[in-house]
């Protein structure tokens, strides 16, 4: 099942109206290539496509749907507030984030569940899992580039 069929299926289940503004935030967000972004960005991005009738509040509670979905993944940046990021699934597959901390670039990709599960200590296994989110942050490799050149900089000083 696509994610726009899961949630038209959800709306109607919840006697809801798949809007043309509701499908607009999901497109932007399917079209961001797995761009984290704010709600402010998400608005901006309707504007540009000249659907002015949709308010930031609209934004927000179609996306808070889309997270309790799972189709976004809300990562919290510590100086830039919340975004949020589709999440491009595959069946048993598991999504990972890299934050990088210099320029707050976020980038995902997806590893078998089976993996995480056996890195899970034995005690937790009887857990039932329902989700997972796994963040890593360090330095993406145009900033781990950048970062060396200033130590060389500063050395060579």
């Amino acid at each position: 099942m696509s994610n726009q069929d899961l949630l038209k299926n959800t709306l109607k289940n919840r006697k809801q109206r798949m809007t043309a503004q509701r499908e607009l935030i999901l497109r932007i967000f399917m079209e961001s290539n797995g761009k984290a972004m704010n709600i402010d960005d998400v608005f901006m991005e309707i504007r540009k496509k000249r659907n002015h009738r949709t308010s930031k509040m609209t934004v927000k509670r179609a996306i808070d749907l889309l997270v309790e979905l799972n189709i976004l993944n809300e990562v919290n940046y510590e100086d830039e507030g919340t975004k949020y990021e589709y999440i491009f699934k595959e069946k048993n597959m598991e999504n990972i984030i890299f934050v990088c901390e210099n320029c707050n670039k976020a980038t995902s990709f997806s590893i078998p569940k089976e993996k995480i599960l056996s890195l899970l200590p034995e005690d937790i296994k009887g857990f039932q899992i329902k989700n997972t989110m796994i963040k890593i942050t360090g330095y993406c490799p145009e900033c781990s580039k950048a970062l060396i050149e200033d130590v060389k900089e500063t050395i060579i000083k």
